[in-house]
């Protein structure tokens, strides 16, 4: 989203809009016949849509402007005197109409930020009309939306990034999801540089030093998914499709063209994956991948036929990739291209519904990674998605999948954990219930029957409801049109024939919330239990308050875990001595792996909201600290840091280190700091985790002073430590280091252009304990020497530690206006939003006082900052309460070490 427009600019905008030619002079909005511009969508003003767009746009990637011109074929439903589009800093220099043989020269009416209006003598008829606008516009340089210019080494490059309302910064358009066309463009550049866009060259013609790219027209888009992208680019091949031999490139800037060779190897694959659940062929000409050097805000978008990648994400030097960044390539490109069919070929028709396109993606992501590498054993991370949203989900001011959205404010807000995680987990667990190949037959009609259209829920409900035969409209619904996570409470009852389970549903609910808990859901309940030498299955949808589960079973089962695969998206509630008949004994065998780490997360969770003590959650850290799966290590870890922050008193921080080494000291030993030949990436993947906790909070000085040494070797030669490890030994330094390190590795950040090494740098220089260092990232921040759009985050460094923990709130006062001045925006966000998290950290009163008192006056300034405030203030309302209510239990728990 846009930052909004400074008063300079908008008085400038002003001046401009009273000094037009030709024929559209401007006219203030009350002097133009009572039209009033919408207050978020054109359809409360108008009943105008448009057929078709043929735009033709001035380029220059050196430049921070641009000229344009767009011809949009309308339908007029009613007759009307003044037509409103959306637009954001654009000028229109002239505006007429043709319709029946007739043409209407328009005045301009100035619409605020987001709208201009184009009034006419006498109202225009009803009807097929043509509207033709002459423009200018800005090509912004600090932020990566609309359409913005960044230099990669010593070249310019200019791409765009309409989502979610940012295509009225290129065009005067119906900048609406809702409003689904062809688009044609034409591009006017430099003569050195290239030009892509959706579709394929039509033609290109040199006159003089610029060059034209005429496009072909596209399929029907909203405009939010319109792209093109000017520059000096390589090209690399990456295969074709296996349907219709689609052309796949890799788009980089110039000189990157080997970084490109995974993303080369890889994405042709994932497409065909694409093509055969779909039962479609890709449905656009070709498939471009490109790497945008920097983003804020996004870090890819799936611009059909040109999708659209930070540079990070796509390209690495083969000689320092690593396993992690080759993995998340792979998942973004499976998300994004999934879009090709959800979300571009089939659209939502509004934002409220974006979890149409957002939360499929991600579901499919997931299922993509599973199929294609099922040795990556991701159904782990997929757990740990799940359980992310329902942190988020728990909070009282968490939104709903299927937010209304009524101000621009709610637009910011979708794209959020809610929409994206929690989204996909429902669209899992009910595609489960479903069976796979049910819901995949509901897919596959859906895409069918709205291909090229713009659709909403009922749509994609009634769709899966046909191809089951159940009623799936009405159980999804409830996970869609309300907030929270259930809180499954299950009792096993075996002493009155056949063994049952007593079920009962509530929303779940942290400790210090003032929620709540009567909610009920339609809950899709699998259970998996012991029946004699084996297991069994079974599964009910309660739909009530409480109800009683008859199970197959001949006898009392010697345990139960309700929640089979991990694939419900609620959490349980064990009655009895349930939870400890399941933790005992053979767990590694009884539970997936995937389960054991749910199991994990949903004891946490019941700590937090004070169903359980903390030292019945830490005591699961003994349970699962040697298990053979990386993943549920991994997850064991963080069980364990999780009392670290608050609940650890000063005098027991030495036991709480006996702690993290009676459980973890040994196996961190065993890995050590250096690779072996022959291991398995899993091994190579827990051991930069494992080690570097070790190593910091667990202060295993053998293992922190290698860790040290290591990082000397790597300023001497970034080549000498693997690239697996480079962030776990900087990391490590830097968490024993002071300024003088710190100011090494930002002379290290100047002096490269390689962009995965700037990244590497940045999470080490966020890394640091000591106050000069935390303040010297922020220093460097608000100086330029990092830009913003590269080390945002430094501005949050710090909060970890009870001593350092005011600083990012506390500096942020100090240079607000400086901060809020250089932040970039982009992407559907507006970095404004996030500012209230320099306060995340807070769990006293006083502290939360004053980030309230600050922050309240300022968060209307910034799109979607105000549910983001109230988010972090309820946070630090639930830390106080846990403190108050646990730190008893984790102290008497740390007395044994």
């Amino acid at each position: 989203m846009q930052a909004r427009t400074s008063a300079r600019a908008a008085i400038l905008r002003a001046l401009a809009a009273a000094t037009l030619i030709f024929t559209c002079a401007a006219v203030p909005a009350d002097a133009a016949g009572g039209a009033q511009p919408p207050k978020l969508r054109l359809s409360e003003v108008e009943d105008i849509s448009p057929v078709s767009y043929r735009a033709d746009l001035t380029l220059d990637p050196e430049k921070d402007d641009f000229q344009g011109s767009i011809v949009i074929k309308l339908d007029i439903r009613k007759p009307a005197q003044t037509i409103w589009l959306e637009q954001e800093k654009i000028t229109i220099d002239s505006a007429t109409l043709s319709a029946g043989g007739k043409t209407w020269n328009a005045q301009s009416v100035p619409g605020g930020d987001d709208y201009v209006g184009l009034q006419f003598d006498a109202p225009v008829p009803a009807g097929p009309a043509e509207l033709k606008i002459a423009y200018k516009g800005t090509v912004v340089t600090k932020n990566s939306t609309a359409i913005f210019r960044q230099k990669d080494l010593e070249d310019w490059y200019i791409f765009s990034q309409f989502e979610a309302t940012d295509a009225r910064g290129a065009f005067p358009c119906f900048d609406e999801p809702e409003y689904k066309t062809p688009w044609q463009l034409t591009l006017h550049v430099p003569a050195k540089n290239t030009a892509i866009s959706n579709t394929n060259i039509a033609s290109e013609k040199m006159e003089g030093s610029t060059k034209t790219y005429v496009f072909n027209e596209t399929k029907p888009l909203p405009s939010y998914l319109v792209a093109f992208a000017v520059g000096p680019f390589e090209y690399v091949a990456a295969g074709k499709t296996a349907a219709n031999g689609v052309p796949v490139r890799i788009v980089v800037p110039k000189g990157h063209a080997r970084e490109a060779a995974y993303a080369a190897k890889v994405s042709a694959d994932i497409i065909n994956h694409h093509e055969k659940y779909f039962g479609i062929p890709f449905p656009y000409e070709k498939a471009d991948q490109v790497a945008v050097p920097d983003t804020s805000g996004w870090g890819a978008m799936e611009n059909p036929g040109m999708v659209t990648y930070a540079q990070n994400l796509i390209l690495a030097k083969p000689e320092t990739d690593s396993i992690n960044r080759q993995r998340g390539y792979f998942t973004t490109a499976a998300h994004e291209l999934a879009h090709q069919w959800f979300g571009d070929l089939v659209t939502t028709a509004w934002w409220n519904d974006i979890w149409l396109n957002e939360a499929f993606a991600t579901w499919f992501e997931q299922k993509t990674t599973t199929e294609m590498h099922p040795e990556w054993k991701t159904q782990m991370d997929d757990v740990d998605s799940k359980l992310y949203a329902e942190g988020q989900d728990s909070l009282i001011t968490a939104r709903k999948i299927r937010q209304p959205i009524e101000t621009k404010d709610d637009i910011n807000n979708a794209f959020d954990g809610i929409t994206y995680q929690k989204g996909a987990s429902v669209i899992g667990m009910f595609e489960s219930w479903m069976t796979p190949a049910d819901f995949r037959k509901g897919v596959q009609s859906y895409i069918k029957q709205y291909s090229w259209k713009a659709t909403t829920a009922p749509e994609f409900l009634d769709s899966i409801s046909s191809a089951s035969h159940k009623d799936v409209s009405k159980s999804f619904s409830t996970f869609l049109n309300q907030s929270g996570v259930p809180l499954l409470s299950v009792a096993l009852k075996c002493d009155q024939g056949a063994p049952e389970l007593h079920l009962e549903q509530q929303r779940f609910l942290p400790l210090g919330s003032k929620g709540s808990a009567d909610q009920v859901w339609s809950i899709p309940v699998c259970v998996r239990y012991a029946d004699g030498s084996g297991t069994t299955s079974e599964c009910t949808l309660l739909t009530q308050p409480a109800a009683d589960f008859k199970l197959k079973a001949k006898s009392c089962p010697a345990w139960v875990q309700a929640n089979d695969g991990a694939k419900g998206y609620y959490r349980v509630f064990y009655q009895g001595d349930m939870l400890s008949k399941l933790t005992s004994g053979d767990v590694e065998h009884r539970l997936t792996a995937a389960e054991r780490v749910d199991l994990m997360g949903n004891t946490e969770s019941l700590a937090e909201a004070g169903k359980l003590s903390a030292t019945d959650a830490l005591h699961l850290v003994d349970v699962f600290h040697a298990d053979p799966e990386r993943d549920v290590v991994m997850n064991d870890v963080e069980l364990a840091l999780e009392p670290r922050a608050y609940l650890v008193p000063e005098n027991l921080e030495a036991n709480y280190r006996r702690f993290l080494l009676k459980n973890f000291q040994a196996r961190a030993h065993e890995l050590g700091w250096t690779p072996k030949p022959g291991e398995s990436e899993d091994t190579q993947l827990l051991r930069p985790r494992l080690v570097r906790v070790v190593a910091t909070y667990g202060g295993d000085q053998e293992l922190a002073k290698e860790g040290q040494a290591l990082a000397e070797k790597w300023f001497a030669d970034h080549k000498a430590i693997d690239p697996n490890m480079i962030n776990a030994v900087l990391g490590t330094a830097a968490y024993y280091g002071d300024q003088a390190l710190f100011d090494r590795f930002l002379a290290e950040f100047k002096k490269t252009d390689d962009k995965l090494t700037r990244q590497r740098l940045i999470g080490a220089m966020g890394s640091f304990r000591d106050k000069s260092a935390i303040e010297a990232g922020m220093n460097a921040l608000v100086a330029g020497e990092v830009p913003f759009m590269e080390g945002a985050f430094l501005l949050f460094n710090g909060q970890q530690d009870a001593s350092t923990r005011k600083i990012p709130f506390e500096f942020l006062e100090a240079h607000w206006d400086k901060i809020t001045a250089a932040m970039p925006s982009g992407g559907g966000f507006d970095f404004g939003s996030v500012l209230p998290q320099t306060g995340a950290s807070f769990c006293d009163a006083q502290s939360r006082g004053q980030l309230s008192d600050y922050f309240k006056p300022r968060v209307d300034k910034f799109g979607g900052a105000p549910r983001a405030l109230d988010q972090v203030l309820e946070g630090v309302d639930l830390c106080i309460a846990t403190v108050a209510a646990q730190r008893p239990s984790v102290a008497a728990f740390l007395q044994n070490y």
